[in-house]
């Protein structure tokens, strides 16, 4: 496939991770090792400073752009309509997500990783590896997603989770820690400390062929993970019903809570003296929806690990699974998510 990689799109994020000397360094590598004679990109740290001296041609976008979520869409959005061979785009599984949820199955998406915590199905390999990486071996292949709609209205795609909580993972003075959410919507890294976001009036309901079935409500609702079924799972019946889903060949999954499990700060002593987790799960597929209502505090809808939107107790949030909704580029040997 060396060939398809001449003319390609650029984004990286320049705070994703360890920041932007990272996520420049990573994007300036897999430019040269994919061959491209051509690159069109976003400026300053968005990309274009990633090619100061580089010989091939560069177009950059000018337009004025928002750092975050808005600078990632309105370049994914512009770049989808250039006609490139593949989109590379550097960061963590927010920014990867953001992008391929613009240019959704038109344009093949690199995905280098410099996240805190890159774990989703977009991304191809992290940073550290790019020197492995063979651009005349990869393979593109299909790639389901989850999407996220608040009141009706889709709002974000994820290719990894959608969680409901107070706190995500994030990288602060160098080390991984659990921030604030809602505070991270309004760009600042906050330390807080992961809770359950339950009331007494949180619901979590499945939707499917019409009829309605309670999953969880009130205090058991402490957390709301969506997720994809890996072959990783195959048998590990430990991992409870994502297992099952794995071995019917159903694609997703919800995971209802009682206590938050998106965290990095819990110590073993935390957990081996904790009283039992409680959880309830249901699969998820193309025909089967999962609805969310009722939420209160600091409740935010999180997907890959960006916070989109904080959720008041009126909102209705709907969880569903889009069938081959991006294109992905990957290792032919790589059978993660086959």
């Amino acid at each position: 496939m060396a060939e398809r990689w001449r003319r390609v799109g650029l984004i990286a994020n320049p705070v994703a991770g360890s920041g932007s000397q990272e996520s420049l360094a990573a994007a300036r590598k897999a430019i040269e090792r994919c061959g491209a004679q051509e690159v069109a990109t976003g400026p300053h740290y968005a990309g274009e400073s990633a090619l100061a001296g580089w010989s091939g041609r560069v177009q950059v976008h000018q337009a004025e752009t928002i750092a975050g979520i808005t600078t990632t869409r309105v370049l994914a959005r512009w770049i989808a309509g250039q006609k490139l061979d593949g989109l590379i785009v550097v960061g963590g599984d927010g920014t990867l997500s953001d992008a391929a949820m613009e240019v959704g199955s038109t344009v093949p998406v690199i995905g280098i990783g410099t996240g805190s915590t890159n774990v989703g199905r977009l991304m191809t390999c992290r940073a550290s590896q790019i020197e492995e990486l063979n651009f005349a071996e990869l393979e593109i292949w299909k790639v389901h997603a989850l999407l996220a709609s608040v009141n009706d209205r889709l709002v974000a795609m994820g290719f990894n989770d959608i969680v409901i909580g107070c706190t995500i993972v994030g990288t602060l003075d160098g080390r991984r820690c659990d921030l604030s959410a809602a505070e991270r919507i309004g760009g600042k890294m906050m330390p807080a400390k992961p809770r359950s976001i339950g009331g007494r009036e949180a619901k979590v309901t499945r939707v499917r062929a019409g009829e309605q079935t309670l999953v969880a409500e009130g205090e058991a609702v402490g957390t709301v993970v969506a997720g994809f079924a890996e072959p990783a799972f195959f048998g590990k019946a430990i991992t409870g019903g994502i297992c099952l889903a794995t071995l019917a060949g159903i694609p997703a999954g919800c995971l209802v809570c009682d206590l938050p499990l998106a965290q990095v700060g819990t110590t073993a002593s935390d957990l081996l003296s904790a009283p039992p987790v409680v959880s309830r799960y249901v699969s998820l597929s193309a025909e089967t929806s999962i609805v969310v209502e009722g939420m209160e505090g600091d409740a935010t809808l999180c997907v890959d690990g960006n916070p989109v939107h904080r959720l008041r107790r009126s909102d209705r949030v709907s969880i569903s699974v889009r069938t081959e909704a991006a294109v992905g580029v990957r290792a032919k040997k790589d059978s993660r998510f086959a």
